[in-house]
């Protein structure tokens, strides 16, 4: 078991220990569940997917076939050009959804904060735990342990401080291991973590950081919070948080409420012109439904959510004190971008939280 480098906290990372997060990634989860039924393939590259005839792509490939530069979301004819001898199974997704029903089984033994991002990923918050007397460490160990000798399946986990930052930490010992940030290896680890890591940092975001001189999250400084609202917005301020160790925790309070609207596409939709145009007609709808509750509420943020083909949920938000189509069509980019992985969208959701006006609370608590 590996540490993050030793360093000092300091101010954004305070209170960290607090909290404990272990996300478990399942390893290679689709083809790895198929080799139960088929064992006979082990040793072989392998891909779950649709065929080249049907213009698939690849949901899942065995270590051995990314080794040729099979990847999730290329192409089948793609990766059969890379990797000839590619053995080529189709989904199955209720045999997936079944094994993802008794992971969650699994993680449920240790908290009830259980949040699954698909079907072979998930972020488990054991704060205040009492297994293994609250050690966050000893119980991915104990869980990793139960996936093998219950599934016979193998997963990496990470744990930390942060949600985040946990699954930053299970693709460090990927595949089949576990890595630990403990509270105080917080602003060392992040110090020297490549700013592409962090989560919503895809290749266009990359590029403005990179010619802000930000390659390592150590060079988001202050200084450069302007820079980044100017080229990035408000995913810029995200970033900046993110690279500090700052992670905004869930409302605690009652008076604080999600509205929402979402739709199930009539057609898959493989664009994103498409799904701007969804998400216009939402910002339509969820406005009406904003004026139908009177001067009551104050918005404080701006929610987008994608579900994609395999029915995996993507979502992310950002701090505003209005329904901004600016802000939510960046969202919708940024899930776009960093989530979608080659998937297909079936279905888009537009949400905003709303805080009720109180006499003695009367400034909107907005995280800068």
């Amino acid at each position: 078991m590996l540490k993050g480098a030793r360093a000092p906290l300091v101010e954004s990372t305070k209170g960290t220990n607090e909290r404990k997060f272990i996300h478990v990634d399942m390893d290679s989860f689709f083809v790895s569940v198929e080799l139960l039924d088929a064992p006979h393939l082990v040793g072989r590259p392998v891909a779950v997917g649709g065929t080249a005839a049907e213009r698939g792509v690849i949901s899942t490939a065995n270590y051995l076939a990314r080794e040729y530069g099979v990847r999730s979301g290329i192409a089948t004819a793609t990766a059969q050009r890379l990797c000839p001898d590619l053995v080529l199974l189709p989904t199955r997704f209720e045999v997936y959804e079944a094994v993802t029903r008794r992971l969650d089984a699994i993680f449920r033994r240790y908290t009830d904060k259980v949040e699954f991002l698909s079907l072979d990923e998930a972020s488990l918050e054991v704060t205040g735990q009492s297994a293994f007397n609250g050690s966050a460490t000893h119980m991915a160990m104990h869980i990793r342990a139960a996936i093998e000798q219950e599934l016979g399946l193998t997963a990496s986990a990470g744990v930390a401080p942060l949600k985040y930052l946990a699954k930053i930490a299970s693709e460090v010992q990927k595949p089949n291991g576990l890595f630990v940030i403990v509270p105080k290896d917080v602003r060392g680890f992040l110090d020297e973590l490549d700013v592409r890591k962090i989560p919503g940092v895809g290749p266009k975001t990359y590029a403005v950081l990179e010619n802000l001189g930000c390659r390592q999250c150590k060079h988001v400084t202050e200084e450069k919070i302007p820079l980044l609202m100017r080229y990035l917005g408000v995913h810029g301020f995200y970033v900046w948080e993110r690279c500090q160790g700052i992670e905004e925790q869930e409302e605690r309070v009652t008076h604080i409420k999600s509205i929402g609207i979402e739709r199930t596409l009539p057609f898959d939709c493989h664009d994103f012109s498409s799904c701007l145009q969804e998400l216009d007609r939402l910002l339509e709808g969820l406005r009406e439904r904003i004026s139908e509750m009177g001067d009551d509420y104050l918005i404080i943020k701006n929610l987008v959510k994608l579900k994609f083909s395999d029915f995996s949920i993507s979502s992310t938000e950002a701090a505003s004190n209005t329904l901004s189509q600016e802000t939510v069509t960046t969202l919708c980019r940024l899930l776009w971008d960093t989530r979608r992985e080659g998937r297909s969208v079936r279905l888009i959701g537009l949400s905003v939280k709303v805080k009720r006006k109180i006499q003695d609370d009367i400034q909107l608590e907005l995280p800068w």
